[in-house]
């Protein structure tokens, strides 16, 4: 994990160091820096007025090649498509490992952004004003929404933070006069730093959460101005593909998830997406009848 994270740090770095310098290649259409004879990371055309901008559906491909090397693209750099106002979508492969900073700033017409889940890093205003955006789901791996990441996207109706969100710090959801809906899968209240949400915003905004969480919400700070304070559904769940029996969410039911449940059956985790997940007959109660249903389940 030590080394993991170093790694998304080393990638956050030197896209904020190369991104203020022209592109090292362009390829259909889209701008990269090479780090080294591996890496390429997503850029812009420049940084002065009349730079061209990205516009359309983009798509990013996982690799490129250039003089001989193939690059894995793993990060769109600091100010990538900023003020690309005539940008409509962007895809992003799997290989993706983090947004830099301002990554998508005042793309006013982005409707659409597909986020890999291999993404583990977003780092400040990645969206900030773009104000087309409805509909955002983090990825698992997030645990915390740095500062101004969605600030005043107007149009944003859903967010979804995964079960692993930590922090939401200042200014992060704030200005979204449109937001109806917050699902928010921590089993506990993240910290929500001091104008992380706007109040009036929060006023008709149903938030979501497990069902067995519902109460700590409530008396959490700024969580509990909140319109409504709800359960999430099973189909709330599914829809996000969190599945029962993968209890250790890697997308796969498996040998390791049935070991992992005589743990949990032992005892439970204080993670409510695990517990979801190993309550496999779906009767609210986690024991050895789910076990043993799990491991039919395998056997066929």
């Amino acid at each position: 994990m030590k080394h993991l994270s170093f790694s998304i740090a080393l990638v956050l770095h030197l896209s904020f160091v190369s991104s203020s310098f022209a592109a090292d290649v362009v390829k259909n259409g889209v701008c990269y820096g090479l780090i080294g004879t591996r890496w390429a990371f997503v850029t812009h055309f420049g940084l002065e007025p009349d730079a061209k901008k990205y516009s359309g559906r983009v798509v990013i491909p996982s690799q490129i090649t250039h003089d001989g090397h193939t690059y894995s693209v793993i990060s769109v750099g600091e100010n990538a498509f900023a003020g690309s106002d005539e940008l409509v979508s962007v895809q992003l492969p799997s290989t993706v490992r983090a947004l830099s900073a301002c990554a998508f700033l005042g793309c006013t017409t982005l409707r659409q952004v597909a986020l890999p889940e291999n993404i583990q890093a977003f780092a400040s205003c990645a969206f900030t004003g773009c104000t087309s955006l409805q509909q955002v789901t983090l990825p698992r791996h997030t645990d915390f929404v740095d500062t101004l990441t969605f600030y005043c996207c107007a149009s944003l109706k859903s967010v979804v933070l995964p079960h692993r969100i930590r922090t939401v710090c200042q200014g992060a959801l704030e200005h979204l006069p449109a937001l109806t809906d917050l699902y928010c899968y921590s089993s506990e209240p993240p910290v929500a730093e001091a104008g992380a949400f706007t109040p009036s915003d929060q006023q008709h905004c149903t938030l979501h959460v497990p069902a067995d969480a519902v109460a700590s919400y409530q008396a959490a700070p700024l969580w509990s101005n909140f319109y409504r304070i709800v359960a999430l559904s099973d189909a709330d769940y599914t829809r996000q593909n969190y599945q029962r029996g993968d209890i250790n969410d890697d997308g796969q039911i498996d040998a390791a998830d049935l070991a992992l449940l005589r743990r949990v059956i032992v005892r439970l985790p204080d993670d409510a997406a695990v517990r979801w997940a190993a309550d496999i007959n779906a009767d609210g109660i986690v024991n050895a009848v789910d076990y043993v249903t799990l491991m039919k389940k395998l056997k066929n």
